[in-house]
């Protein structure tokens, strides 16, 4: 994982942006122009730790500052090592620099990842947003060209970027808007474990350390679990605001049982912790910052205890019907609707949770991955009808029954937030939250930021 600025015809300093979100990558820096576009880069290096991944990323007469994973980068590379390529590096970077070099934007459907990378190959310059938007990348036009960065903050004062949608390209050249990825109608019958299984083992791959995050639910005990199967010494990690939450008393209570070491994050919350975070993911959402307040305790706490990334249950309350307005409006729902609604939910966490989760630990220097977010099982349970998927993640706990004790897939869970005592505090100490956290962010930025 890492950040991204860079401009195209534009004569603002890159370097000054890249100094704005240097916490997203203080393995090493760069800064390279290619024709009328200036790649600028900073990098948390994760697979091939040494310089010879360095980004900007030279190859020929293409240049690439990519930010992200390539899951699948090993498949890859083996069809391109068939087709003569040949590679001086053992990480993604190169396998997606050579990949585009040969194909260009024509097949980005064979990658599979997180990811947001700009690419220039003569005098053709790309943006590029993964399919599902787990990798925030903001563009912003000028008088003559555009600039662009991984985060709001890194733009010049009075600019306002917009999101760039996941699954879209946008050529620089053109000015023009591409989308490569759309999710299918239908899709075949999956292996609900088999797809989580594939997930994770890819996530858990990296020459850095991975730990794991577990707040005591059905959806981040599943992927522990599925992980501390993978590598029997994976560590994980909680929020303890309170000491007798039901969360981590039951996170102490699964570690203890499957025999993992957790490492308790003490969490204090007060105005200057809720400001800071709103300031750290940019996102006008009260839930959204509340579990921000509680992310970027864990983030330092993880990378002070010599980990680079973490696995997390994200965006399977999403896919499988979890607690909130998605059980509600089930309810209401007709067998198909509920196709339309998780669609909507998917769409949501690219300018919610994704984003929230990618900001609050990079600011701390850890890339946050999601197992749930694996392609095959995104298109599968997205287009689930109420019959298949009943909510409260009735599908999920029962292809869970056989790996999980009973009292993980009975336990009523509630939201992060809610389960640590945030939203009580909250609610408590400040007269109305939402107005708070949106005169924070706007005397920060001079504008309420919208992805």
């Amino acid at each position: 994982m890492c950040g991204l600025a860079g401009t195209y015809k534009s004569s603002v300093d890159v370097e000054s942006m890249l100094l704005k979100i240097i916490h997203r990558g203080r393995d090493g820096q760069g800064v390279h122009k290619h024709e009328d576009t200036v790649h600028g880069h900073v990098r948390l290096s994760l697979l091939d730790l040494s310089s010879a991944s360095k980004q900007p990323f030279i190859l020929n007469n293409s240049t690439l500052s990519f930010n992200g994973e390539i899951w699948n980068y090993r498949d890859i590379k083996k069809k391109l090592q068939d087709d003569g390529c040949k590679f001086n590096t053992t990480g993604d970077t190169e396998v997606l620099s050579q990949f585009l070099d040969i194909y260009g934007v024509s097949r980005l459907n064979q990658l599979e990842g997180m990811f947001a990378f700009v690419w220039s190959k003569g005098d053709e310059h790309w943006l590029v947003r993964d399919r599902f938007g787990e990798i925030p990348l903001y563009l912003a036009k000028t008088n003559k060209g555009y600039i662009w960065a991984s985060e709001r903050k890194a733009f010049p004062s009075g600019v306002m970027p917009v999101a760039v949608p996941p699954g879209y390209a946008f050529n620089l050249v053109k000015g023009e808007w591409f989308q490569w990825y759309k999710l299918p109608g239908t899709t075949p019958q999956q292996n609900i474990l088999d797809c989580l299984n594939r997930g994770v083992e890819q996530r858990l791959n990296a020459d850095a350390p991975v730990c794991c995050l577990i707040s005591g639910g059905l959806d981040s005990v599943l992927v522990l679990q599925i992980a501390k199967s993978i590598n029997k010494n994976i560590v994980a990690f909680t929020a303890k605001m309170r000491n007798d939450s039901n969360d981590l008393l039951a996170a102490r209570k699964i570690c203890s049982e499957y025999e993992i070491q957790l490492i308790e994050v003490p969490v204090s919350i007060d105005l200057d912790s809720l400001t800071n975070a709103a300031k750290v993911i940019e996102i006008n959402s009260k839930a959204q910052i509340e579990i921000a307040s509680l992310c970027l305790p864990l983030a330092q706490r993880i990378r002070a205890e010599g980990f680079k990334s973490c696995l997390s249950g994200e965006a399977a309350d999403e896919l499988f019907g979890g607690y909130g307005n998605f059980c509600i409006q089930a309810s209401k729902s007709t067998n198909t609707e509920v196709i339309s609604l998780r669609k909507s939910q998917l769409a949501k966490m690219a300018r919610g949770n994704f984003v929230r989760c990618n900001k609050s630990f990079m600011y701390g220097g850890v890339e946050c991955r999601l197992p749930f977010v694996d392609v095959k099982l995104v298109e599968y349970a997205i287009n689930l009808d109420l019959s298949q998927s009943p909510p409260n993640k009735k599908l999920l706990k029962s292809a869970s029954a056989r790996l999980l004790p009973k009292w993980v897939i009975s336990r009523v869970k509630d939201t992060f937030q809610g389960g640590s005592g945030v939203s009580d505090w909250t609610e408590k100490n400040i007269a109305s939250p939402i107005k708070f956290y949106n005169n924070e962010l706007k005397k920060t930025f001079g504008y309420l930021p919208k992805d």
